[in-house]
Order: C-alpha cells, then sequence, then structure tokens
C-alpha cells in the first residue's frame, strides 16, 4: 500500500467517524427529548448566566429518573395492567355514598403510605405549629415530666423539624455542589445552637 493510498484510507475512516459523531450530536437522550416536550427547547448545553436553565435542567433530569424508579413503573403497571382487564372503554362507576368515597379515599391513603409513595408524617407545618402541639402535650400526655425533661423534648421535635441534610453526589455542576455544602453547612451551626 502506497503512501497516497494509505492517507485515503485513513481520510475515510475518519469522514465514517465524523459522520457518526455529527448523527450523535444530533440524537438526543429520552430525557433530553422529554425536557424539549416541556420546554420547548432542548436542555443547554453551555452554563447559562444566572444558573436558571442549569438548575432547571437538573431538576428535570431528577424528576424524569425518580419517575423511572421501579416503585413508580411498578404502580404505572399494575394500573396499566388493572385497566387493561377491565376493558376500561366498557366501565362504568359504580355510584357511591359519600361515606363510601370517604372509605375509599382513607384506604388509597393507608396503601399509598405502606408503599412508600406518601409519606405517614404529620409534621407541623411551621415551628409556631410546633411550639403549639409541644405546649398541649406538656399539659396533657406528659404532665408528669418535669421542665428539664419537657424543654429536652421541645429541642429534640425542633431537630426532628429541621430539613435533612442535601447530597450533591452525581452532580456535575459546581454551583449546585457548593450550594448544597453550604445548606449543609449552615443547618448543622443551627442545630449546633441547639443544646
Amino acid at each position: 500500500m502506497t503512501e497516497i493510498e494509505k492517507t485515503k484510507a485513513e481520510i475515510k475512516v475518519l469522514e465514517k467517524k465524523l459522520s457518526f459523531l455529527e448523527e450523535l450530536e444530533k440524537t438526543k437522550s429520552p430525557v433530553e427529548e422529554a425536557y424539549k416536550d416541556w420546554m420547548g427547547v432542548y436542555p443547554p448545553t453551555n452554563p447559562s448566566v444566572d444558573n436558571i436553565f442549569d438548575i432547571r435542567w437538573r431538576a428535570f433530569q431528577m424528576g424524569y429518573n425518580a419517575s423511572k424508579e421501579k416503585k413508580v413503573s411498578e404502580s404505572f403497571q399494575a394500573g396499566y395492567e388493572f385497566a387493561y382487564q377491565q376493558n376500561v372503554s366498557e366501565w362504568e362507576p359504580t355510584p357511591q355514598t359519600p361515606e363510601q368515597v370517604a372509605d375509599g379515599l382513607k384506604g388509597a391513603f393507608r396503601e399509598a403510605v405502606k408503599q412508600g409513595v406518601v409519606s405517614s408524617s404529620t409534621k407541623p407545618q411551621n415551628l409556631t405549629d410546633l411550639i403549639y402541639d409541644w405546649w398541649e402535650d406538656v399539659f396533657t400526655t406528659n404532665s408528669n415530666d418535669d421542665m428539664e425533661t419537657s424543654i429536652e423534648d421541645l429541642v429534640d421535635r425542633i431537630e426532628l423539624f429541621l430539613p435533612k441534610e442535601q447530597s450533591s453526589a452525581g452532580s456535575q455542576n459546581e454551583y449546585v455542589e457548593c450550594t448544597v455544602d453550604g445548606f449543609n453547612d449552615c443547618l448543622k451551626k443551627i442545630k449546633g445552637k441547639l443544646r
């Protein structure tokens, strides 16, 4: 093989590689396609000035990935199979009394809690609610506790009320990592002031 033939062969290989890379660049992942369906544009490839688009894209990816988890897929599949078995096009709902509807909703909620889809936590919505609940308990269910025990209980409740530490694992965005680190540092300082 002459030098010219060798160079022509190398050019042919490089042209095929270039063609493949150009086609690959045009091909978008399912999550990118879903983002385009939602936003009307593909996700950003360059960091934005204020990081809003980057954060939106990251949040969208997290939601998309969560929707693909086994629990969500199994629930969807079970619902689909139920609908298919019932021949939904011919199905008519049975009229129910308000009590039957309430019982059905309670049962559905219990099942959602059991499957871990919904949290059963009755966590107070704000710090004031938490303190009201604690105050009520001090004079009812915990009325025999001494001052130190009651105060320790309040501090425990506040600590549990505070948000959990976050993780930036898997993030390749320096802004996200710094933000999460700052959030966790602030949370540690707040918890350190409780006791």
